[in-house]
């Protein structure tokens, strides 16, 4: 079952379309230099249409959302949909930057983007989109465009927050890394826009092969922490998706 959207998430879901950023940083930091509000979307398409239906559909628009603010850092093709409480059948996760604070309601009440809502509805499975406004907290070096990555919309269980998982996230990184899996970007959730509330955080992470997510997760060091894992993570909720880049400048 997936949650009726509310009425401010059919409005959000209206803004998939945008413009390429020519920009992106490329050594890492704990946190991005750029403060402006991220919208990361998880995108399904209705049956017959797929990412590149998507991407056409942005090239439509993209003029329009430039104009306000509203420009595309990435988009990811969904590989493998790996378990959690999102939306399995997801095919792009997108990443956008909001560079004003009222970008997001002047592409809305743009009539030329308003034009656009028939084929928009026609190719996207609305009902099933999810979006997040969110901060990035941290951006790493781009990853090496043949390796895979693994995006994380992360829940946590009441009384834990981004802090606790930010913490635990430190404390499995050396046990990842020596299994060729690092943290590319981790942005904290501001709202969530449809699907589940206790979403705190997306994660990018950058694997060196496809085995490595197997590889960490049976190695003793990393198994030790499970239980810590759990007490503090609503795993179930919890949704991750294998990807593999398909545009942008991060």
């Amino acid at each position: 079952m997936h949650p009726r959207p509310q009425p401010v998430v059919v409005r959000i879901l209206q803004l998939l379309a945008v413009v390429t950023l020519s920009a992106c940083a490329t050594t890492q930091t704990a946190r991005g230099d750029d403060a402006s509000t991220r919208l990361l979307a998880l995108l399904p398409m209705q049956s017959g249409f797929g990412p590149s239906d998507h991407d056409a559909y942005e090239a439509r628009i993209a003029p329009i959302a430039a104009e306000h603010g509203m420009v595309s850092e990435s988009t990811y093709t969904v590989a493998k949909f790996l378990g959690g409480a999102g939306p399995s059948e997801a095919s792009s996760v997108g990443v956008w930057t909001l560079q004003a604070p009222g970008s997001l309601e002047g592409v809305m009440a743009d009539p030329r983007y308003q034009g656009e809502s028939a084929l928009r509805d026609r190719i996207h499975d609305m009902k099933r989109t999810v979006m997040f406004l969110a901060r990035e907290e941290f951006a790493g070096a781009a990853p090496a465009p043949d390796h895979v990555l693994l995006v994380g919309a992360l829940a946590m269980r009441p009384g834990f927050g981004f802090e606790e998982h930010s913490a635990y996230e430190a404390a499995v990184a050396p046990v990842a890394a020596r299994h060729g899996m690092r943290l590319y970007r981790s942005f904290r959730v501001l709202k969530a826009l449809g699907g589940a509330s206790n979403i705190v955080a997306i994660n990018i992470w950058e694997l060196d092969s496809a085995e490595a997510l197997s590889k960490v997760m049976a190695d003793p060091e990393y198994v030790a922490k499970v239980e810590y894992r759990d007490r503090i993570h609503d795993m179930a909720t919890t949704t991750m998706y294998l990807v593999n880049k398909r545009g942008g400048s991060r």
